[in-house]
């Protein structure tokens, strides 16, 4: 191997001159990969209104998802202008590395990387559970078979039976990864206008639709299942008189951390700096994150709407309200539909027409691959962009000369991700496993705010010709953004302290896990580092020289 040094002279600082990486994504595929990342609108729908709900009841998902819009707006101010004067791949390992030093960067984009294998977690199990679970039970009422009925019943309870229907999705996402950008991409989008159509064909059935209409056909489904009434199920849940209030901050404040959940990823494309067109581009970078943001927030806010127009809010807390634990009653058991209460499912019922059923219940098939694709997509580039600085083995950074996809860094990750959806199926609830990752992003978030606070001035020539180098009132904007995403971030964290339900498992004494989880994020961040430059300087090399410059694109 040769010695990495400064200049040259046969040897070299990286692994070699180019990535081997090819700008093959477009602005439309950045848009969608980030809108399907943070918030994929149908699937959001589908657990954010039931978690809220059932956690949160008198909370405002509207007002929740717009105070959501606006906490975001510093960060992807920040990262946008990071990104355009920084395009490589790596995202804030290449910023952070160059701006302040290589061991932060690596604790920062091993949070962001843990926090996508936890997204991508959370979707493979997504896809048994809130999609193909209620597809079986709703094809198994229509048709009158049991053994349907059971299938559904059991991917949406059966540890093994979720394993199973989430590998199905981590298989599937490996192979389309190997096959290429290109290829990856075309998957992303085709699923994602197919999950969108259902989406919107809910949104149409419930906008044409009325609480009578929906009121008949629950009523008539859940009495065949020996369940009861809309009133029933209200009574039975002790859900009479609940409505929106925004002013009820103990529920509104942990719901804005539940959309947050979802959509304070809208920046996720810088992950795709490298490998998209025109990425210097600031206006570009903007309108992408911005693009996905607003998409988002308009269609989550129009979703909600029409759903409490149909139902009646009163509703659905009442049918998102367990009230035996033990048994997983809901709603005193007058509730008796043998699939979840989800979003999808609720509108079906408007008019209970078998092909308008399964159109929408059968479209919530094809959210969690597109939403999948991010979650993957960045770990993968993490792996690839550390081993191309000597921090991995260097097998890592091999592309694949045919499809520009790196195999070993797709598999590596990918092998990951089972390993963790193996443990997160056993030991933890979905709404624990997304506060990590959100805790995860954080680490992120506030080490890339620093850096970029100090970036005027600690790398004042890379600044200056830079695309961030813009300024309001003689302050440059970095300087603003960066203060105003930290104070985002500490609030996130305070809300999992103060509200227990959302990542502690309901038990205040959990607290000492948000900070022990954290923690553990930087030490894995420096072992990373410190154990590799050890290594690579018991062979000569000095892993220090790479950050010195900006990496090849």
């Amino acid at each position: 191997m040769a010695t990495a040094t400064p200049d040259g002279g046969g040897s070299q600082v990286f692994v070699r001159q180019s990535t081997g990486l090819v700008r093959e994504a477009s602005a439309l595929d950045a848009v969608i990969y980030n809108a399907v990342f943070s918030a994929p609108v149908g699937a959001t729908l589908a657990w954010g209104v039931f978690f809220a709900l059932s956690a949160f009841p008198g909370a405002d998902l509207v007002w929740a998802t717009i105070i959501s819009f606006f906490l975001n707006v510093p960060v992807l101010i920040m990262m946008a202008l990071l990104a355009s004067s920084m395009p490589r791949t790596g995202g804030d390992y290449v910023w952070v590395s160059r701006i302040l030093s290589p061991p932060l960067a690596t604790i920062s984009n091993f949070g962001a990387a843990l926090s996508a294998m936890i997204g991508a977690t959370f979707w493979a199990r997504y896809f048994p559970v809130f999609a193909l679970g209620p597809v079986l039970v709703t094809l198994g009422v229509i048709f009158g078979n049991d053994t349907l009925q059971n299938w559904g019943t059991s991917f949406q309870t059966d540890n093994l039976w979720i394993f199973v229907g989430g590998l199905t999705m981590i298989v599937l996402m490996t192979a389309i990864h190997i096959s290429g950008l290109r290829t990856t991409f075309r998957w992303q989008n085709t699923f994602w206008i197919i999950a969108t159509l259902g989406t919107f064909l809910a949104f149409l059935v419930l906008l044409v639709g009325s609480n009578a209409d929906f009121t008949k056909n629950f009523n008539s489904l859940n009495g065949q299942f020996g369940g009861g009434t809309t009133q029933d199920v209200i009574t039975g849940a002790g859900a009479q008189g609940a409505h929106a209030d925004v002013t009820n901050w103990n529920a509104t404040l942990p719901t804005v951390f539940a959309i947050m959940v979802f959509m304070m990823w809208n920046w996720w494309s810088v992950y795709l700096a490298g490998e998209l067109k025109t990425a210097s581009n600031r206006g570009r970078q903007l309108n992408i994150m911005f693009g996905a943001l607003i998409w988002d927030v308009v269609f989550i806010s129009i979703g909600v709407l029409l759903l409490f127009k149909v139902t009646g809010y009163d509703f659905m807390v009442a049918v998102n309200t367990v009230t035996d634990s033990a048994t997983g009653a809901i709603a005193g058991g007058a509730y008796a539909i043998p699939t979840g209460p989800w979003y999808h499912f609720m509108a079906s019922l408007v008019y209970n027409i078998p092909i308008l059923t399964i159109l929408i219940v059968g479209s919530f098939l094809f959210w969690s691959l597109p939403a999948m694709v991010g979650n993957t997509f960045m770990p993968i580039r993490t792996v690839f962009a550390w081993a191309f600085d000597r921090l991995l083995p260097e097998k890592f950074s091999e592309v694949n000369e045919r499809t520009h996809s790196p195999v070993p860094a797709i598999l590596l990750v990918m092998t990951l991700v089972t390993a963790m959806l193996a443990w997160s199926v056993i030991s933890t609830d979905f709404a624990t496993w997304l506060a990590l990752g959100v805790l995860a992003g954080v680490v992120c978030v506030v080490i890339v705010g620093v850096a970029a606070f100090v970036f005027p001035d600690r790398r004042p020539d890379l600044y200056r010709a830079s695309p961030a180098n813009v300024n309001v009132a003689g302050i440059p904007v970095l300087k603003i953004v960066s203060v105003l995403s930290i104070l985002v971030m500490l609030f996130l964290t305070w809300l999992t302290l103060a509200f227990p339900a959302l990542a502690l498992g309901g038990n205040p004494d959990n607290v000492w896990q948000i900070p022990a989880f954290m923690a553990l994020i930087v030490v894995v961040g420096l072992v990373v580092y410190y154990g590799a430059k050890t290594l690579r300087r018991s062979q000569g090399v000095d892993v220090d020289l790479v950050y010195r410059e900006l990496p090849p694109e």
